[in-house]
């Protein structure tokens, strides 16, 4: 799993009106050359899914796909309480917004904050009317509060950075996406058995010897390095 940390995790919300858009990122990942993670893909049978989300939040690089549906999922919205909880959030999370009717101020904060609200009173109030605690809620309940408490400082995030428009971000396959992703990745250095021809600058210095007999004077041309008198 540690592998994966060098790849761009994609963290999205399935929703079949925003196929076409994922497929492009995918497609724009694959055709630059790009690794890349995605849950369908990497995450094996019988893996454990929540470590799969805590590893999307320290992964060097990731694409947070953010619709109103991403808003809504327990899931995704635990991912980016993970993303934001590890540090470098600016220079590691690359975002795709399309909200739709919510809007990125103030009042769309409050819906979102709202909804999950909602959900923890949901939440607390099914585990009052269980017979046994369940572990299952309990955990539920620990991831909302999260969110909760993570709300602001993701809402400012997608406020305050330029997010670009969609539409030009994903056309393409994702060409303006991809040349962001691209400034991040270090350039591949040359492989040992590359060949490689040195330049004037790097050609390897050869050591010279100079025997001087008698009293003539000794002149060296274009050389550098010592001469030794006995």
């Amino acid at each position: 799993m540690e592998g994966r940390l060098q790849k761009v995790h994609i963290s999205y919300k399935h929703d079949n009106s925003f196929d076409s858009a994922l497929e492009a990122i995918k497609n724009g990942l694959k055709k630059n050359n790009i690794e890349y993670s995605i849950d369908v893909q990497d995450i094996k049978y019988r893996e454990d899914i929540v470590k799969y989300e805590k590893e999307i939040g320290r992964s060097d690089r990731v694409i947070m796909f953010i619709i109103p549906s991403y808003l809504k999922s327990l899931d995704c919205m635990f991912e980016m309480t993970e993303i934001f909880k590890n540090s470098d959030v600016r220079d590691r999370v690359f975002p795709v917004v399309e909200m739709g009717t919510i809007p990125r101020n103030r009042d769309g904060l409050k819906v979102i904050k709202d909804f999950w609200h909602e959900q923890k009173v949901k939440a607390s109030a099914q585990m009052q009317m269980e017979s046994g605690i369940s572990d299952y809620t309990i955990d539920e309940l620990s991831k909302i509060n999260a969110i909760i408490k993570m709300l602001d400082d993701f809402w400012d995030y997608i406020v305050h950075i330029n997010t670009g428009n969609y539409e030009k971000l994903i056309e393409n396959d994702a060409a303006l996406l991809m040349e962001e992703i691209q400034r991040t990745i270090p350039s591949r250095a040359a492989a040992i058995d590359e060949k490689f021809i040195p330049s004037c600058e790097t050609q390897p210095t050869i050591i010279r010897t100079t025997i001087q007999n008698g009293e003539k004077s000794v002149y060296v041309e274009n050389n550098s390095g010592s001469i030794t008198i006995n």
